[in-house]
């Protein structure tokens, strides 16, 4: 029987996590750490509300014989106090890898995303895992996300007796998804950038549980790319959903949005550094994961897409026009 930590448990993917973990028969206990409660009560699981940045977890995982960690707790939402938002990300994580070398953990699942390739003009067609990472320092949520997953390497590189597993996916998406990513995609309107059509990846909300599992019973070190198969341009995703693009010019949009931002203006969820992300492709391939792990998505992205439109469809009882 397999002792589970979960970091970041009281988020979607990971209450996610916890129900597909429940059902497995060679999971013993399952203790998730957040620092707010989840939801809802999830069978068999042990919470604690305890924050990443708190050096005592490493007593909880000896406490509980933990012998896989899943660290999922990241700051997804940008928030405006960038120290803050740096602190848990970068200094969180750090606390939770040496907590886990201290309790001797057996196994470590990391979750970045592609995001830390970062989003530039001169990205291959296809990203694979040995690119470098360059997550855009203007947008804090894939700067972060790189500087982490380069620092769970050296963690992983330093510590052969424990294989250190990072799944890199891209945007997780699908019918019960309710994020800053989704409520931009299903606005009457959204600003895109003029001359720009970049195409998009998604991973299904149940392709991602799937992939997690997998990397439990494989215990592969070194990191994957977790994907859907197939892409969708910027113009094909606001199609679907129903969205109308308003293009305007970089350097009117990059300022304007930074200026909103700031100002704190109620709906602006991101800075002008999540642009770069809607402008240039980051595009990564899943070869890797697929002849390592067994990962094999079930949606490809335009499915994925499709499950959010039609769950959205179905909860408001309307009908979502689709625009040419």
């Amino acid at each position: 029987m397999e002792n589970i930590l979960i970091t970041g448990v009281s988020g979607y993917l990971g209450s996610r996590l916890v129900q597909a973990l429940s059902g497995h028969r060679d999971i013993g206990k399952i203790v998730g750490i957040d620092i707010v409660p989840p939801r809802k009560k999830e069978s068999g699981l042990l919470f604690y509300p305890y924050d990443i940045r708190d050096a005592t977890v490493g007593r909880l995982m000896s406490e509980h014989a933990v012998q896989t960690v899943i660290h999922l707790a990241f700051v997804v939402k940008p928030i405006h106090d960038l120290c803050r938002m740096h602190d848990i990300d970068y200094n969180g994580t750090a606390n939770i890898l040496a907590c886990a070398a201290a309790a001797d953990v057996r196994h470590l699942v990391a979750v970045s995303s592609t995001l830390a390739y970062g989003a530039h003009p001169d990205n291959p067609a296809e990203l694979r895992e040995e690119n470098p990472l360059r997550g855009n320092p203007s947008y804090p949520y894939g700067h972060n996300k790189a500087m982490v997953d380069r620092m769970i390497q050296a963690f992983a590189a330093n510590r052969p007796q424990m294989p250190v597993t990072i799944l890199r996916p891209c945007t997780v998406f699908g019918p019960c998804v309710d994020n800053y990513v989704s409520r931009m995609l299903f606005r009457p309107f959204t600003i895109g950038i003029r001359g720009s059509n970049p195409r998009v990846q998604f991973v299904h909300e149940d392709d991602f549980t799937k992939a997690c599992l997998l990397a439990l019973k494989a215990k592969k070190a070194g990191a994957f790319n977790i994907v859907g198969e197939g892409v969708l341009t910027a113009r094909e995703i606001a199609g679907m959903t129903g969205t109308r693009m308003l293009p305007l010019p970089a350097f009117l949009l990059y300022p304007l949005l930074e200026l909103l931002w700031r100002m704190h203006v109620p709906g602006i969820e991101v800075n002008q550094g999540y642009l770069d992300y809607a402008r240039y492709d980051f595009i990564a391939g899943g070869r890797k994961a697929k002849e390592e792990l067994g990962f094999f998505p079930d949606f490809t992205s335009a499915e994925t897409l499709a499950a959010a439109v039609a769950a959205r469809h179905e909860t408001r009882g309307g009908h979502l026009k689709n625009h040419p």
